[in-house]
């Protein structure tokens, strides 16, 4: 695997001047990465560091994993060790860390997609920082996270926008009109409203109400959201299914999103404790990865029945384009040292089944 150093923006052509701009941006990243730790070192946040390899992550359908394992077999049975994931976020493990009794805590970890398609906003590897709070819901961390914005120097006032509210403003819709009493999604609602908002978005025989759903979020309404200043997307609809609790009595989830410059930056949950639907969520983003025909792993046998989360929010950020924001950078490669070049030739290119210098 060949590294080189991301190509910074040119000012003039002159190389040692290239150089020197993209190490300015690192010691100004190292910088707001201190400022991170220490804001929740003064709020008392447990500080952990917890594995990247796990032989159980928790499943999500959207998300391909790179898949590793130990050589040999086990000295003692003599069986082929399992396989192991590198982590796309490092929830599997502050949850049992909570479950156990923690209190509020946080991490600032290397995470891993082996899907994400490199871009100015996207890279396989990149670094998240997550962070838990007990006794509290999603409210309270949109509250924590303005706090943390103006810490790092991100003006507000930030923009509050529930999901229901966007879709009518922004396409039209009427979202909660697509939704069954139970929190499911109707598919044949949506077609509806989407014929009636006069959208013109395809509407093939096989897509879901997901399906549309996602289409419709990211053509016409995630475009409109305000560039100018922090904005958190509210009120997700409980059919698309995540680990955030719903609210009771809506067909809503306790779920938000902050965007920066028009960008997602976070994602925050209510978190859901009851282990049966932790379980039947896993359940069903197993067989949706078999489905899309990404790679299956085992998943953590009784997660959080014993004992069980206590009632927190968790906000997953991704550091990478958090300190994009800071700086008013447009591409991820101005803010992170290096970025893997995958790329490979003819000569080291491998079946896939037999593992590639990917694997």
């Amino acid at each position: 695997m060949v590294f080189s150093v991301p190509p910074p923006i040119v000012y003039g052509g002159e190389m040692d001047a290239l150089h020197s701009d993209h190490i300015h941006r690192l010691r100004r990243r190292a910088e707001v990465v201190r400022r991170i730790r220490a804001f929740f070192d003064r709020r008392d946040y447990l500080a952990v560091e917890t594995p990247r390899l796990c032989p159980t992550p928790i499943p999500e359908s959207h998300i391909e994993l790179f898949e590793t394992r130990r050589r040999g077999p086990d000295p003692e049975t003599g069986a082929q060790r399992r396989p192991l994931w590198l982590l796309p976020s490092p929830e599997v493990y502050l949850k049992q860390l909570l479950a156990a009794g923690s209190g509020s805590l946080y991490e600032i970890a290397r995470s891993f997609r082996n899907g994400e398609v490199d871009g100015p906003h996207h890279a396989v590897e990149f670094t998240m920082l997550e962070y838990y709070t007990v006794d509290a819901d999603g409210d309270d961390s949109i509250a924590i996270t303005e706090d943390l914005l103006a810490e790092l120097g991100i003006p507000g006032p930030a923009t509050r926008i529930s999901m229901a509210d966007a879709w009518l403003r922004w396409c039209g819709i009427d979202l909660e009109a697509t939704l069954n009493a139970d929190g499911t999604g109707d598919r044949s609602r949506m077609i509806a409203e989407i014929t009636r908002a006069g959208l013109g978005t395809h509407t093939g025989e096989g897509d879901t109400w997901e399906d549309l759903f996602q289409r419709v979020f990211l053509t016409w309404v995630e475009p409109e959201l305000p560039a100018d200043r922090p904005v958190y997307l509210t009120r997700y609809p409980a059919a698309v299914p995540t680990l955030a609790r719903r609210l009771p009595g809506t067909v809503w989830a306790d779920r938000w999103e902050l965007y920066l410059g028009g960008v997602e930056v976070a994602n925050c949950f209510g978190e859901e404790t009851d282990p049966d639907r932790i379980a039947a969520f896993f359940h069903r983003e197993v067989a949706g990865k078999t489905e899309v025909g990404h790679r299956v792993h085992d998943v953590p046998p009784d997660y959080l029945r014993r004992p069980r989360l206590p009632r927190c929010s968790g906000v997953a950020m991704g550091v990478d384009r958090l300190v994009m924001a800071v700086l008013g950078s447009r591409d991820i490669d101005e803010v992170i040292a290096f970025r893997p070049d995958f790329r490979y030739d003819t000569a080291s290119k491998t079946d896939d089944t037999k593992g590639t210098p990917e694997s």
